[in-house]
């Protein structure tokens, strides 16, 4: 097994040992939902089908061949380092976009946000339009754009996953972890229910420098959509606003207060 191979196995596999921490250790207890860790597990596989199947659509050998820098001289870790702190900026673009024009919200990230809980299962439940979009961005940026090692791209691509997972652990962290990676209790006031704003970036450093940061010592608010909305996976897998009905098109998952 190849090293590049070897991190997209650690993927599903960081994400088994991070729902057994927190399945151990929870933050909040949450009140049973029918197969709501079948419907994470299903998402995670979608995502990893996705994942296998972006080289298919754009071939690492053509990307290789016509990359604008080569920086495999940087090597695997410091390659890993420069990629992530590079496709950690593009995310927090992305991110924020998606939460400030309707049209992206709708058609890609609006079922993220719908869970009314933030654990692990939630961690995997994304648009499989989304996951196609990011995995093609990052594939771009780090091995077309930057030229890193393919190990180091794989790592890059590694470090995003397991920043992403952790953020959604439904467990309890020191608040000073939040000003050097994004911890879950931060990442609930993002989901927040009327809320969903804030903290975009997995590095609080691009949140910090562009003023949407927010590390709170703990988060005992709720989150998601109300019902139904949230139980509509449905309608948001085919690009319905869900929150229309209740709050308005165009709502992006927020209260009046926060859209005014």
């Amino acid at each position: 097994m190849s090293a590049v191979d070897a991190f997209g196995l650690l993927v599903p596999v960081t994400y088994l040992v991070m729902l057994g921490i927190e399945t151990l250790f929870p933050a909040r207890v949450f009140p049973a939902l029918p197969y709501w860790r079948l419907k994470g597990l299903a998402f995670l596989i979608v995502q990893g089908l996705l994942a296998a199947l972006t080289p298919l659509l754009i071939p690492e050998s053509w990307l290789v061949q016509h990359r604008l820098i080569n920086l495999e001289s940087l090597g695997v870790i410091g390659g890993a380092m420069l990629g992530y702190a590079v496709v950690s900026l593009i995310s927090y673009a992305w991110h924020r976009s998606a939460h400030s024009f309707p049209l992206m919200w709708r058609l890609f990230h609006q079922i993220h946000h719908s869970p009314q809980r933030v654990d692990m299962s939630g961690a995997a439940l994304f648009h499989p339009l989304e996951t196609l979009v990011f995995l093609t961005i990052s594939t771009v940026t780090t091995t077309l754009v930057l030229g890193l090692d393919p190990v180091a791209a794989a790592l890059t691509g590694y470090i995003a996953a397991f920043y992403g997972y952790f953020q959604h652990m439904n467990i309890r962290t020191p608040q000073w972890l939040g000003y050097l990676i994004q911890r879950p209790e931060a990442h609930c006031i993002h989901h927040q229910r009327d809320v969903h704003a804030y903290n975009y970036g997995d590095l609080p450093i691009w949140d910090m420098l562009l003023g949407t940061f927010r590390n709170p010592a703990s988060f005992e608010g709720e989150a998601g959509f109300d019902r139904p909305a949230s139980d509509r996976l449905a309608a948001m897998l085919g690009f319905v606003d869900v929150n229309a009905e209740a709050a308005g098109p165009n709502s992006l998952g927020r209260g009046a207060d926060q859209r005014a």
